[in-house]
């Protein structure tokens, strides 16, 4: 079945590319009619998170290892930060209902981002690496409240667009990467990464000061600070089992949250440790500054899938470009089993695996999950679903830690099966488009 997949996919990418040069202008002329209001200051300021959250991510478990810390403490950090991402994810509605959605993301981006950059940055051991996690994870307060500041007046059939660009921005930030490898060779690893957590903490300060001045308040936000409601446990209790209600009755969001739920665990388990697997010498053994190529393949292929692809899928394909994509991603990690150490062949073609995956993944899912939801439900409805999705997560950085211990392949082999359990789903669960209840952005 996934070579059915791939060869399908390869096939229709070569099809596709032939008319790419005169699509493309019209593409991206219709990406930018999309933008306007607060997703256009939104997107102007992104870089500002993603150039050092793409830098740090990268090295963040190597720059851990240089600290001191064992692949088991490093599978802990992670297992924390979804810990309290999760319980962060929970109080997202009660703070939204008061403060309003941009209040909310504000206050928590100016906690979370500039602060724990610099706690990363002056790190000595894993209890400084513990606050500076403390302190980032909880900014998924703020998560659903940007939702709704994103779309605030975008239509429902623009909004695959704009996601799309934000999609295309996480990896146009990616081609900044060759600029970590040269602080590498100037300074040497740990103060290289030390200076890119400093670069981090100014960058996201200035944003955060730039989106305050410019973003506004949605109208949902407006209306639920008017109301001034009082906490409540019991309430908050019950409108979180309301909303959790809603998931579980709804095939269409019961069985989007499963592979959700499968995708993100995957993603957790592969992505803490596959920049070790790249370096170790249990693993690839490859130079630090030499892999810095590879999230700028993933990039560009991710932007130009998008460029061709998404503005003309239409949502009775949905399910097929989510099936093939994530034929794509089993194939990638199987490609990270069977690499041979000391080569960046097969984990090059692995990055464009990956690349294409998440070109379909991202903009298609992202737009279904704020589509399918009404004005007045989002906020509850997205807070318990990334609450959902975080609890499911939680248990996946420290047993990633365990099994790379053990074998780092096993690892690469054991996502694989993870993610061909949410393409079955997907092959099984999801509609073409007949059935209205399902992916239906």
């Amino acid at each position: 079945m996934i070579i059915e997949q791939i060869t399908s996919t390869v096939s229709s990418l070569v099809k596709n590319s032939l008319y790419f040069v005169g699509y493309q202008t019209t593409r991206i002329q219709d990406f930018a009619s999309s933008l306007k209001g607060n997703s256009r200051h939104i997107i102007l300021t992104e870089w500002n998170w993603l150039i050092p959250i793409t830098w740090t991510a990268f090295y963040a478990a190597p720059y851990m290892k240089e600290l001191g810390m064992s692949g088991g403490e490093i599978g802990l950090v992670g297992g924390l930060a979804v810990s309290v991402q999760a319980i962060s994810s929970v109080m997202s509605g009660f703070f939204a209902e008061r403060w309003g959605h941009k209040k909310t993301v504000m206050i928590f981006d100016a906690l979370c981002w500039p602060t724990s950059y610099l706690v990363f940055a002056f790190a000595q051991d894993i209890w400084w690496i513990m606050a500076a996690t403390l302190l980032n994870s909880i900014c998924l307060v703020g998560q659903p409240s940007w939702a709704n500041l994103f779309i605030e007046g975008i239509k429902e059939e623009k909004r695959a667009n704009i996601y799309a660009l934000l999609a295309m921005a996480a990896n146009t930030a990616a081609f900044f990467m060759p600029l970590a490898g040269v602080f590498i060779s100037l300074f040497g690893f740990t103060p290289a990464v030390r200076l890119m957590f400093l670069i981090g903490s100014a960058s996201t300060a200035f944003a955060v000061l730039y989106r305050t001045l410019k973003l506004k308040e949605t109208e949902e936000g407006r209306r639920l600070v008017s109301k001034k409601n009082h906490y409540s446990f019991k309430l908050e209790l019950e409108k979180f089992k309301e909303s959790f209600r809603k998931i579980r009755q709804r095939s269409e969001l019961f069985w989007f949250c499963i592979v959700r739920m499968l995708v993100v665990f995957a993603l957790v388990m592969g992505n803490t440790f596959s920049t070790l697997f790249l370096t170790e010498k249990s693993g690839l053994g490859l130079n630090k500054t030499d892999i810095t190529v590879l999230p700028f393949v993933f990039s560009m292929v991710m932007v130009m899938i998008m460029l061709i692809f998404i503005p003309s899928v239409k949502k009775e394909h949905y399910k097929k470009y989510l099936l093939r994509g994530t034929a794509l991603a089993v194939a990638a990690q199987l490609i990270y089993v069977i690499s041979p150490a000391g080569t960046t062949s097969f984990v090059l073609i692995a990055a464009v695996l990956s690349g294409i995956w998440m070109a379909f993944f991202r903009p298609l899912s992202d737009s279904y999950s704020m589509n399918i939801l009404s004005d007045t439900e989002r906020t509850r409805i997205l807070s318990v679903f990334n609450t959902l999705l975080l609890i499911s997560a939680i248990p996946a950085a420290p047993l990633a830690g365990f099994i790379f211990s053990y074998s780092p392949r096993l690892l690469f082999g054991i996502v694989a099966a993870i993610l061909f359990a949410a393409m079955v789903i997907i092959r099984k669960k999801f509609s073409y488009g007949e059935n209205k209840e399902l992916l239906q952005p």
